[in-house]
């Protein structure tokens, strides 16, 4: 019997030209706190989604080595954002959402026609973001939306949620990402068993100047396949065995 697969691109990394964003939101946030802004190679290799999860450790560094939970931290989660949130509004980020990856409505209408249900995951809010989509014509693609609701404190939960809400016997989660933290939460909940429904998400690293992380972080998280275009997906699925 056919495993049902469901495919879950990341939206920052993997939908929308995010990445030249958070770039200068970090950039013009560090010498508020009297540090240097970062390289493009630096950023490249500790850039995550939501960005208070590698600001707080980059700026609270001496706090961060006592305490590794330091990024799950409200208020100095609360005190990033603020920061950030005057950067984007000065750019007229918080109006104005970032152009989308081109080809990406191909690969959705590809993997859709393939059979297989589309999943958007974000840490962004909902509303916002499916806004967007609806406006350039490919909201349509998507089976499902998980948000900044599921996946607040880890990436883990928005795929845990994913897979308690289907209540399927047995579910595989092909996790599309750009980013590294992304590939480590994909694995660790791979092989979950909650009663009789097993859980297998095996994680697809996309590597383009679109994604948060370079190819050397995303091979440093282990995952299964890696590759550099949408075309590749596909067929490198069918070797695996993980289409219908």
């Amino acid at each position: 019997m056919a495993v049902p697969t469901f495919l879950v691109r990341t939206m920052s990394d993997t939908v929308e030209t995010d990445i030249q964003r958070v770039f200068t939101i970090a950039n013009e946030m560090l010498p508020r706190y009297e540090m240097p802004p970062l390289s493009w190679v630096q950023f490249k290799k500790i850039a995550d989604g939501p960005f208070d999860l590698f600001l707080i450790p980059l700026i609270f560094a001496r706090e961060y080595q006592q305490d590794h939970n330091l990024p799950f931290n409200e208020a100095k989660r609360v005190e990033i954002r603020r920061h950030a949130l005057e950067i984007a509004r000065k750019h007229g980020y918080d109006v104005n959402p970032p152009d989308f990856i081109p080809g990406i409505e191909q690969s959705l209408k590809e993997t859709q026609t393939a059979g297989l249900k589309n999943i958007l995951m974000t840490t962004g809010g909902r509303r916002y973001k499916h806004d967007a989509m609806q406006k350039v014509g490919i909201g349509g693609y998507f089976d499902e939306i998980v948000d900044r609701e599921e996946t607040y404190y880890a990436k883990e939960q928005g795929l845990y949620h994913i897979y308690r809400k289907h209540k399927l016997p047995v579910l595989r989660i092909v996790l599309l990402t750009g980013t590294a933290t992304y590939v480590r939460a994909g694995n660790n909940v791979s092989g979950c068993k909650v009663g009789d429904a097993d859980l297998e998400v095996v994680t697809v690293a996309l590597s383009t100047e679109h994604s948060y992380n370079d190819e050397e972080t995303l091979l440093a998280a282990k995952p299964t396949l890696l590759i550099h275009k949408y075309d590749e997906l596909l067929p490198r699925m069918a070797e695996r065995g993980w289409l219908s």
